[in-house]
């Protein structure tokens, strides 16, 4: 999918009209485009958090604060910030699905408040994966060590951790092309068909320094079963 098409795609699957941004973690790194939204709270203008004049990300305000939203009533749905890349499928990670098809991914993720941590943060991953996807293939159990740094120092849940989506409950959001001319198109002239290409949505979720040690020490269930008992909030990154 071109970014039009993948912006159409992504924006059905949001709850609201998504903000569309263009982000780096710094210069000289590459840029992505980012959508996002903000949903519960309530905000001083609903708005959340845009890039620097440089289009480099950030992180918290000079209070350290990451939302800036006011109070909400008690009975209203807790303020949160959901990002999602709109060309990080352009990286090819020379993965594939089972029929053979060329496996793409978009990131995605959700942070506590109204604040532009959630875009920077898929940026950031975006930006790590890029850098050797084939070391660091976006599927379901990649970790981002110290992903956090890039967006806020003082981030406490500070390294990332791609899971399959949690948030619809009819699966893992995904479009299949075919291209009936071949692989790398040309015409009708081929009398067979490349599987084609998958485009699906991994969610991003950021572990403190302790949920790290038991991922990488005793793997991803162990983690997962420590996240579960303490009904942890993934969401707040600053836990």
């Amino acid at each position: 999918m071109n970014l039009q098409e993948t912006t159409v795609w992504v924006g059905d699957l949001l709850p609201a009209p998504p903000r569309i941004t263009t982000r780096r973690v710094n210069q000289g790194f590459p840029e992505f485009t980012v959508a996002d939204v903000a949903v519960g709270g309530a905000g001083e203008d609903g708005a959340v958090g845009g890039a620097g004049e440089d289009g480099a990300v950030g992180g918290a305000g000079e209070d350290g604060a990451v939302g800036g939203a006011s109070p909400a009533p008690a009975d209203a749905q807790p303020a949160e910030t959901v990002a999602v890349t709109l060309d990080a499928a352009r990286i090819d990670p020379g993965l594939v699905t089972d029929d053979g098809s060329d496996l793409r991914v978009e990131l995605i993720t959700v942070t506590s408040g109204h604040s532009r941590a959630a875009a920077d943060l898929v940026t950031a991953a975006a930006t790590m994966i890029a850098q050797d996807p084939h070391q660091r293939p976006p599927r379901p159990g990649l970790i981002l060590p110290d992903l956090g740094w890039h967006v806020d120092e003082k981030m406490t849940a500070k390294h990332g951790l791609l899971v399959p989506p949690f948030l619809w409950e009819d699966g893992v959001p995904h479009v299949h092309e075919v291209d009936f001319g071949g692989r790398h198109g040309g015409g009708g002239h081929h009398d067979w068909t490349h599987p084609g290409r998958m485009t699906v949505v991994a969610q991003l979720v950021m572990l403190t320094d302790a949920e790290f040690a038991t991922a990488t020490g005793q793997g991803l269930g162990a983690v997962q079963r420590q996240l579960t008992e303490a009904e942890v909030n993934l969401n707040d990154v600053w836990r």
